[in-house]
């Protein structure tokens, strides 16, 4: 085996690493030097990769590996190829679940080709998807490594794979959804492949150490988990721990946060929601019509002081919730103008609930001369918006 091989520019040795990953290298190509770039890359074996070997590999490759659910399935019954939607131009992500010395050679046909001023791509890339440079790609490949393994990996990447037809007990989650012709269809969820590796690329950045005086970091609850203590018995493409998110159901808003978004979005102003304005409003009434057959000094300062608690407090409901509206439009970015005109203190008193025939005796003293004299005398004194 060759231990190392001087790069081509700088002469610095070139290490198995470098060029042997199922990760982007970093080492940008043109057309011309794909050809170099498998020599290197055979360089670093001692065992020919053989037709068979190519086989095997894609055999055991595609878009879902069936043992990141359970490392307890069969090994014939551990990989799915999901068709390609109808329409979906985006191409298939493969990636390979073989036996640990398999994995140097999986790394060939996988190993991402950085060429200037094309997307990069590897082998398996492009006999999934060709582009304009595939063929290429494919005679570089056949001319290093042989046509038959070319061919070997070819046709293993297109030939459909065996329907999976056993599972092993406890792990796998079962769905039963309803058909259209009657009957339930058992159906087991499992995510692509794929997911496990692009999940952990888009969480990296939540791990950054914040820095002073930098952008604040984002944050996330996030868990670590590992899937196996050997992950190469899953993939050698899936390295490190899973990772999980926690994600909560927002909070059930109350009565009144949903109202005042309603009312921030245009609709009516939110209730008051205090039960006991009805029963101040009927002994309102009640001293009312009292007065009427007998009225007396303390009886009005009675009365008085009765109604005047009553619109004191609709008007700190109103100033509250007015405040309310422009807090929760803030944190929401909604338009919203906190100084709008607030609503009568009479419909907020009368917006509510109110028992068999006590409407009509609320709106009626509501409605009389005695509440709205001591409404106006309150706005005077400064003390009702």
């Amino acid at each position: 085996m060759v231990k190392d091989q001087l790069t081509q520019d700088e002469g610095i040795p070139l290490k198995r690493d470098d060029v042997l990953t199922f990760k982007t290298p970093g080492r940008p190509l043109g057309l011309e030097d794909i050809h170099s770039e498998y020599l290197a890359i055979k360089s670093f074996f001692e065992k020919p990769f053989t037709a068979e070997i190519a086989a095997r590999i894609c055999l055991k490759s595609g878009t879902h590996i069936v043992k990141l659910v359970s490392s307890r399935i069969d090994g014939n019954h551990s990989v799915l190829r999901a068709p390609q939607l109808k329409g979906d131009t985006a191409p298939q992500i493969f990636l390979p679940s073989v036996n640990a010395p398999d994995i140097p050679f999986a790394k060939i046909i996988f190993r991402p080709l950085e060429v200037i001023g094309h997307p990069t791509r590897s082998l398996v890339d492009h006999i999934l998807l060709q582009d304009n440079i595939s063929e290429n790609v494919f005679e570089a490949f056949a001319s290093v490594f042989g046509q038959d393994v070319f061919d070997a990996v070819m046709l293993g990447l297109t030939t459909p794979l065996p329907d999976i037809t056993m599972l092993s007990d406890g792990e796998f989650p079962i769905i039963f959804i309803p058909t259209p012709n009657g009957g339930d269809l058992q159906i087991t969820p499992i995510s692509p492949a794929a997911a496990f590796m692009g999940f952990k690329s888009i969480t990296g950045e939540y791990y950054q150490k914040q820095v002073k005086g930098e952008p604040r970091v984002p944050r996330g609850k996030w868990h670590k988990q590992a899937v196996s203590s050997k992950p190469q018995n899953i993939s050698g493409a899936i390295g490190g721990p899973r990772l999980r998110f926690l994600a909560e159901i927002p909070k059930m808003q109350s009565q009144y946060e949903a109202e005042l978004f309603r009312f921030i979005k245009g609709g009516r102003f939110p209730r008051w929601l205090n039960d006991d304005v009805a029963v101040w409003i009927m002994k309102y009434a009640d001293l009312i019509d009292a007065s009427e057959a007998f009225n007396n000094k303390d009886m009005r300062e009675g009365l008085n002081r009765l109604i005047d608690r009553v619109i004191s407090e609709a008007d700190a409901f109103i100033a509250e919730t007015l405040l309310d509206a422009s807090l929760m439009a803030e944190e929401m970015a909604l338009p919203f103008e906190a100084a709008q005109s607030p609503p009568p203190i009479q419909s907020v008193i009368l917006r509510r609930f109110w028992a068999h025939s006590t409407f009509d005796t609320a709106r009626r003293v509501l409605n009389a001369y005695h509440f709205e004299d001591r409404v106006k005398k309150n706005l005077k004194q400064g003390d009702i918006l």
